[in-house]
């Protein structure tokens, strides 16, 4: 089998990279191991949401100029970022998504405890607010479902009246879910969801917001619609006569899987190719070059390509992994940046900054990996994999993912 590129990987940074590699003409063969980390997806893309002194970012283009050497960002350099953060809503929005927000200025999403956090682009039909103390309502009706657990009404209520918001909590009982709920490992969102598209589901919901909302300037429902489209909330929204907004639960992710699912349909129909199930064991390297790679499903094949695009992850997607010896890339054996003995690798308190979180693949400023000290010449990295920072403290995870995934298709 042969390809222009083989990207390896089924993420965001994987899909979004290859997506626009398509979009250029090139073969591009997509080799998914399994789940993707989409599936804890928030409904956001934070592009930078704190600096590396802690202190929240307004203006997210203004403070990369302020970000170490190592960062992904410096890496490509503030010309590239704002170029492909104007790209970026243009394929999202090809893809049937609509978001809310610029890269200009940072907004504030709700996260599923209720807490205002920056970002750079949410789903356009969920809760977000330009004021970090205060939301554009005097009054909510949050709906909480009765039976469905992936959703902390209490928490979020509660955190909304701090917010100078006055909130009744509307517990709504529906019948066909309620059937559910004597097996509280089947009340997850996705099952929620799919009860969800069924037109008397939401009718009968509509009917019993309607009756127990008051007067409320909106309504806050938990993220548990749009696995079939975008529409939902506007349904729900022409019943009630007044705004709708989502707000995200505990995963499984309804966000992520909408977005998972839209992308992967403009990747195909760009003419990508997914090779599901595919665990890509190793790669052949000859003179400082990938010739080849074997995957575990394809025992009898090479699979050859020009170039070729790691983004398999961190630890949790299985991109590193980390034993006594130290911390590794596990396909092609690659050079990872990383603190000298695991004695350094965190820090007691969970709250504190972890070390770990900044390990990753080494690569220079146009994203080849390394191995052995020198850049193998059409291996790149991107997304989570990649070293130079830490995505929680920055909240910067997605943005990064997006950034270096668009780079290096502009660069091939």
């Amino acid at each position: 089998m042969k390809y222009d590129v083989i990207v390896i990987g089924g993420g965001l940074s994987a899909i979004m990279c290859g997506i626009a590699l398509t979009a250029s003409g090139k073969h591009v063969a997509m080799m998914v191991k399994g789940q993707s980390k989409l599936n804890f997806h928030s409904g956001s893309i934070d592009l930078l949401g704190y600096d590396e002194q802690g202190n929240e970012v307004l203006a997210p283009l203004e403070a990369i100029g302020t970000l170490c050497a190592s960062h992904p960002y410096s890496k490509m350099g503030l010309e590239n970022v704002v170029h492909n953060s104007a790209m970026a809503p243009v394929i999202l929005s090809g893809a049937g998504l609509n978001f809310y927000g610029d890269s200009s200025r940072n907004h504030y999403r709700m996260t599923p405890m209720g807490v205002l956090r920056p970002s750079w682009l949410t789903l356009d039909d969920y809760v977000t607010t330009n004021d970090s103390h205060a939301l554009p309502w005097r009054k909510v009706a949050l709906v909480n479902i009765q039976g469905f657990l992936d959703f902390s009404a209490d928490f979020i209520a509660a955190a909304i009246r701090r917010l100078g918001c006055e909130c009744e909590v509307c517990d709504i009982k529906l019948g066909t879910i309620d059937k559910l709920s004597s097996n509280p490992t089947v009340m997850r969102s996705t099952a929620v969801a799919k009860l969800m598209q069924n037109d008397g589901v939401l009718n009968d919901l509509a009917r019993k917001v309607r009756s127990g909302m008051g007067d409320a300037e909106v309504v806050m429902l938990p993220a548990v619609f749009g696995l079939d489209g975008d529409d939902t909330a506007a349904k729900i929204a022409h019943q009630v006569k007044i705004p709708v907004k989502l707000v995200s639960t505990l995963p499984p992710s309804i966000a992520g899987s909408r977005l998972l699912s839209k992308l992967r349909r403009l990747f195909v129909k760009n003419g990508g190719t997914f090779l599901l199930g595919s665990m890509v064991k190793n790669g052949k390297i000859v003179d400082d070059r990938v010739v080849s790679i074997e995957a575990k499903n394809f025992p009898d094949q090479d699979i050859v390509a020009e170039n070729f695009v790691l983004a398999t992850g961190s630890f949790m997607s299985g991109g590193l992994q980390s034993s006594a010896d130290g911390i590794t890339e596990p396909i092609f054996g690659l050079d990872v940046d990383y603190a000298g003995n695991s004695g350094e690798w965190s820090r007691e308190c969970m709250f504190d900054a972890q070390p770990y979180m900044e390990f990753g693949v080494a690569t220079d400023g146009e994203f080849h990996a390394f191995k052995d000290g020198r850049p193998l010449e059409n291996l790149y990295a991107i997304g989570s994999i990649l070293s130079g920072h830490n995505s929680l403290k920055l909240a910067d995870d997605t943005g990064v993912a997006v950034m270096t995934a668009l780079q290096v298709a502009r660069q091939m």
